[in-house]
């Protein structure tokens, strides 16, 4: 067999890449992005705007309209926002900064994939701690870990996914004080749970805490690829260190400003997704099968079987996310929540399999 001219880097040699099936499907449930597509009013002035981008020129490098707009919107200063490609940029100019060699990051599991992933692509150690049996953290177990290892970085999800629930207000405010390094809180999404669950009112309290968001979810914005992040400008100022020039194109920056122009009406349809959450959750719970509670725009469920049932509900043209090869999920299965004729069409699926 043939072999490259240079092998990868040591310590990748054992890294899978992320993977999230793109299959075909008359009902794509598996990824959590919004099913409403953004307003028309939204679109038609995003599609006029563009009809003034420079595309010969280089963007403005430090994307100082979309800043001071996004700022404004998160009530929060300038000079302590970063925006990049998706929270995943995001997360990645993190690690790069203030992870790599020698640096170690705990990740309590089961939760997103990426946030181990990232660390080990960006030479960081990764330690994994397992969450309590309700999914969160044992914070006495946590705040132990933290003690003993002493990990530069702490990480979080709140929702957390695939699980759906939030970490109280208490673990975290005791974790930001207990960490020697940052605490890093992934509230990809956080507009589908109460205000209340946000880790936002800490920030102005820890200057170690930083809240990375993202457009991809209940801003309808998958594909425009949009994350940022909020926290301590002196942290911040970090980050310019290692992001590649010009790395906010153009035509990014455009439809960012356009869609907080739009955020009210864009944002309009999280009750409707919220809706269909809860009524997968009941109608699941009626058919005898075990849901996990959930704040986010999915449903965490663990059923008999899973791997064939996943198989099932993709013969009836829905397909969900199956984790029942993940390490502490055991035949557990994770809906997104959709259009309610998705919805109508995951439960009649299910209903069908379980009969059958």
């Amino acid at each position: 067999m043939p072999r490259p001219a240079l092998e990868v880097r040591p310590d990748l040699a054992g890294v899978a890449p992320y993977l999230s099936p793109q299959l075909v499907a008359a009902h794509r449930m598996n990824t959590n992005e919004s099913p409403y597509p953004p307003p028309p009013a939204l679109v038609a002035e995003l599609l006029m705007e563009l009809g003034s981008v420079a595309l010969n020129r280089y963007p403005d490098r430090d994307a100082t309209g979309l800043f001071e707009a996004l700022a404004a919107h998160a009530e929060w200063s300038p000079e302590g926002l970063w925006i990049a490609n998706g929270s995943n940029e995001v997360l990645m100019h993190l690690f790069l900064a203030f992870g790599g060699p020698g640096r170690t990051v705990l990740v309590f599991e089961p939760t997103y994939a990426l946030h181990t992933l990232i660390p080990k692509i960006a030479g960081t150690g990764v330690m994994n701690a397992t969450r309590a049996e309700s999914w969160r953290i044992d914070l006495d177990t946590a705040a132990g870990i933290v003690a003993e290892r002493r990990p530069e970085i702490v990480m979080l999800c709140s929702p957390n996914n695939p699980s759906g629930g939030t970490e109280p207000l208490d673990t975290v405010r005791a974790l930001l004080e207990e960490a020697p390094g940052i605490v890093v809180v992934d509230e990809a999404y956080a507009e589908f749970a109460p205000r209340d669950d946000s880790v936002r009112a800490l920030l102005s309290e820890h200057s170690n805490l930083i809240i990375v968001k993202t457009f991809s979810k209940a801003w309808s914005l998958a594909g425009a690829r949009i994350g940022y992040l909020l926290g301590d400008p002196l942290l911040i100022r970090a980050l310019t260190r290692v992001r590649l020039p010009y790395h906010l194109s153009a035509l990014t920056q455009t439809a960012a400003l356009v869609a907080l122009r739009h955020s009210e009406a864009i944002l309009s349809s999280v009750e409707r997704i919220v809706a269909e959450r809860e009524r997968i959750s009941v109608e699941l719970q009626a058919m005898g099968v075990k849901t996990f509670p959930s704040r986010a725009n999915f449903v965490l469920f663990q059923i008999d079987d899973a791997p064939g049932v996943w198989e099932g509900l993709l013969s009836k043209g829905v397909l969900v996310r199956n984790y029942s090869d993940h390490e502490g999920m055991r035949n557990c299965l994770r809906v997104t929540a959709g259009l309610p004729e998705e919805t109508t069409a995951f439960l009649r699926a299910m209903s069908e399999i379980l009969d059958d």
